[in-house]
């Protein structure tokens, strides 16, 4: 009796079984023959492919220590470049070797290439999956040719993906050449094809616009490779059945198949039957076998332990270590060499920068605490003239410049004590000046409630300075003009300096004064209201006065300035 082959399952990539009936043009093959068969040709499978898939493990190991080493690189434009265009010409089979920012603007990339991807489909589909993969592009936008794109993402310091680097494999050098002896023993040339985890092909040795002819069809090759099987029958769109073998080169990320019409099979089966044939299959398998081993031990570890200490160094530690790259290829060598002679040459720049920042503090305290003392010592002459002084008019001006003088003194002081040198804090500047203020009009008899509400908004000096004048006038005009609330032992005066939103703020002095008298409208020669003028002017704003209930204030709104370049105090 003859036997031929029917599907068990609907599926039309499952296992086929003897069946007591011939089918007509596929002949009759024994299961033993036909294992066998499977057997050869899942290790040619693996052979043929073996060079292609070699490539790929290898780009994907390059992809993945540049991404971690490509972000220093990213300030100097050229010096990205020429790192690019090494890696390139080091390999010889990437057509382009980039780094892509999320924003689609390439302007870091061997041979200097620049390009914008944004609005590529492509380059949205890599963004919106971002994640180590392959991806075909049948026509890549630089080279001009079809490429296979080896993607690995980039971290950003602040945390999430700054972009990812891809390396371009044109698919001419991918083409899978099968050897001869390979189409001899198995009576015609297999046909081979390689896929990732998502279904994608790779590359196909009948070239990417004829692989549908040889695939099963209505079947996702996503499906096949969480299916399990190794080899398996179906039948492609054109109709014929065609003898699969499937291979996980990587496994769960890379996939190679083989395939070989179903009559050549049957025709040359008890050919396949022999011993011979068998053990170089298994031979295959073994030598397979060895080179994953030899890869492991001379590439893979080495690539593991240096991508280890670049991703370490790139969080923030600063302990390079020593990397043993004995028994490593030349190349990963250099590659290990170059990264201790760039982590020495950031070290340092960091260690110089870092005294430079700090000579650079110690001056400007200096200066400001200089400056400091010779408004001081200013104020004591004031006040050692005035105490000479004979008429009350003489007294009363010596005494306001001298409240002036210390105003400066104080912003200064707080320029120099507080721990940013760029910028004051206002909660602090406003309080000192408040109570030096008060602590000088201050007498026996006649004392002062005073209710402050300063928040800590940084200031620049060139604000600090006329807030801090205008608040000296404003405070002295207050307290000169002070009347006790009814009932109450002490005049009280209330200070508030608050945000107001979009970047302003707004400074207030209220006081019970006598009726008619407003504290920015001063009884004598009006130099205290042309002064609060002045100063509001420096701030880009108005004085506003206005009467509530028997109680003046004094109210001016400005818009703060942004402290660009300056420190930025933060915590108390």
């Amino acid at each position: 009796m003859a036997f031929g082959w029917r599907r068990s399952s609907p599926w039309p990539f499952c296992r086929w079984r003897r069946s007591p009936s011939f089918r007509p043009g596929l002949g009759g093959t024994p299961p033993a023959a036909r294992d066998q068969r499977a057997a050869i040709l899942l290790g040619e499978t693996l052979r043929v492919s073996a060079p292609v898939t070699g490539l790929i493990r290898e780009a994907k190991g390059a992809a993945a220590a540049l991404a971690q080493t490509v972000r220093p690189l990213l300030r100097d434009e050229a010096a990205c470049d020429a790192a690019m265009s090494h890696l390139a010409s080091m390999s010889g089979e990437y057509s382009l070797v980039s780094y892509v920012p999320l924003s689609g603007a390439m302007t870091c990339a061997s041979g200097g290439a620049s390009y914008d991807y944004a609005g590529n489909a492509i380059f949205e589909a890599i963004v919106a999956d971002l994640r180590p993969r392959t991806v075909v592009n049948p026509r890549g936008p630089v080279s001009g040719t079809s490429v296979l794109l080896v993607i690995h993402p980039v971290l950003a310091e602040e945390g999430g993906y700054a972009g990812y680097v891809a390396l371009a494999l044109p698919h001419a050098a991918l083409a899978d050449e099968v050897p001869e002896d390979v189409a001899a023993g198995l009576g015609e040339a297999p046909d081979f094809v390689t896929f990732n985890r998502e279904g994608t092909v790779l590359t196909a040795s009948t070239g990417l616009a004829e692989a549908a002819s040889i695939l099963p069809a209505g079947v996702a090759l996503a499906g096949w490779a969480s299916s399990g099987r190794s080899s398996f029958a179906a039948r492609t769109a054109s109709g014929q059945v065609r003898f699969y073998a499937l291979a996980p080169v990587v496994e769960g990320e890379l996939y190679a198949l083989g395939s070989l019409p179903v009559r050549e099979a049957v025709r040359l089966g008890p050919l396949s039957m022999t011993t011979p044939f068998l053990l170089s299959g298994l031979m295959y398998l073994g030598s397979l076998a060895v080179a994953w081993i030899a890869t492991e031990h001379l590439v893979s570890r080495h690539i593991r332990r240096l991508s280890r200490a670049i991703g370490s160094f790139a969080s923030g530690s600063r302990v390079v270590g020593d990397l043993d790259m004995e028994g490593a290829p030349s190349e990963i060598r250099d590659v290990g060499q170059a990264f201790i002679r760039m982590t020495d040459t950031i070290l340092h720049d960091e260690a110089e920068l870092e005294d430079t920042v700090h000579q650079r503090e110690v001056l400007l305290r200096e200066v400001h605490h200089r400056v400091k003392n010779n408004l001081q010592l200013i104020a004591s002459i004031m006040n050692m003239q005035s105490r000479r002084a004979r008429s009350p008019e003489t007294k009363a001006l010596m005494k306001g410049l001298q409240e002036r003088v210390m105003s400066l003194a104080t912003v200064h002081k707080e320029l120099y004590q507080t721990s940013g040198l760029t910028d004051v804090r206002a909660d602090e500047l406003l309080g000192d000046i408040t109570r030096q203020i008060v602590g000088m009009a201050s007498a026996p008899g006649r004392s002062f409630e005073i209710d402050t509400d300063f928040a800590p908004i940084p200031l620049t000096p060139d604000q600090a300075v006329p807030l801090s004048l205008l608040l000296t006038e404003g405070l002295t005009n207050a307290i000169k003009y002070a009347e006790p609330e009814p009932g109450g032992s002490r005049p009280r005066l209330r200070l508030r300096f608050a945000p107001t939103g979009g970047g302003r703020a707004e400074l207030s002095i209220s006081n019970d004064a006598r009726d008619g008298i407003d504290p920015g409208e001063p009884e004598g020669t009006g130099l205290g209201r042309q002064l609060l003028a002045a100063f509001a002017s420096q701030l880009g704003a108005e004085a506003q006065t206005r009467a509530e209930g028997g109680r003046y204030t004094l109210r001016i709104e400005f818009a703060l300035h942004a402290l660009e370049g300056a420190e930025q105090r933060h915590g108390g």
